[in-house]
């Protein structure tokens, strides 16, 4: 029994970690809200957190994830190989739609931003490097959805599914739908269900096998999305075009 103790420190540790990259700075009692830890433990990760440089607490005493974390994600973006021309594609697709263009990749039961090229608006998108977006909710949680799970299994395994918005689908004739029409479609167009006035249209980016990995999308106002859709649908598809490219060569290049 002793030999899981260190692992359940990880993955309470982790919790904690994942609710404040999620929801921003959060006080010990919404820590323990968020993460179902009781308070006294939430004190000592966040004590080992700041200990080794992870975390800081903010004048009200609320735990927040420090800048290190930004070198952290550099690395593990940068040993990402598949996609070193990701940043280059996103900033060229920002520039052409002045929206927010994302790049995001299936984890677990999430969709995880490792990049993004901020276009106008960016203080009201959910999502953002680190952050991630559940399977149900936002164009590329259900984007991931309908190419990289199992659906039933995701349906009736999957984790507990909460609106975010009145426009958020649960439902799971709804979602199998909603999978239905991204495979036809072969894409996602969200509006409103991830953040009230924000939409956005998300494309799969497929491997040399055939598998999904990753997903490219442009957010902005839902009005923009939805009044330009085929502009940002067009313009979307050449950036996938040439990250699709770079990726499927990044992988087929041999090691040294």
């Amino acid at each position: 029994m002793a030999d899981r103790k260190p692992m359940r420190v990880l993955a309470n540790s982790m919790a904690v970690v994942e609710a404040l990259a999620e929801r921003g700075d959060l006080s010990p009692a919404e820590l323990a809200e968020a993460t179902g830890l009781p308070r006294p433990s939430v004190y000592r990760f966040v004590d080992g957190l700041k200990t080794v440089g992870l975390a800081t607490t903010t004048d009200e005493n609320r735990a927040r994830l420090s800048v290190k974390w930004l070198h952290l994600a550099d690395a593990a973006r940068d040993a990402m190989t598949e996609w070193a021309s990701a940043r280059r594609v996103l900033d060229d697709l920002a520039d052409g739609t002045e929206q927010t263009a994302f790049l995001t990749v299936p984890r677990g039961d999430e969709a995880l931003c490792i990049d993004w090229a901020p276009g106008r608006g960016i203080g009201v998108l959910t999502l953002a490097p680190g952050r991630a977006l559940p399977l149900y909710a936002g164009g590329a949680g259900r984007l991931v959805l309908a190419y990289a799970r199992d659906v039933d299994d995701y349906l009736e395994h999957g984790p507990e599914r909460r609106p975010l918005t009145t426009e958020t689908i649960t439902d799971a004739a709804a979602l199998r739908a909603d999978v239905e029409r991204t495979r036809e479609q072969g894409f996602t167009l969200s509006l409103d269900d991830a953040t009230i006035g924000i939409g956005a249209l998300a494309f799969p980016v497929f491997g040399g096998d055939g598998g999904l990995l990753g997903c490219l999308s442009v957010a902005g106002r839902s009005v923009d999305v939805r009044e330009r859709q085929d502009e940002f649908t067009a313009a979307a598809r050449a950036a996938v075009a040439e990250l699709t490219s770079g990726a499927t060569s990044e992988l087929a290049t041999p090691l040294p």
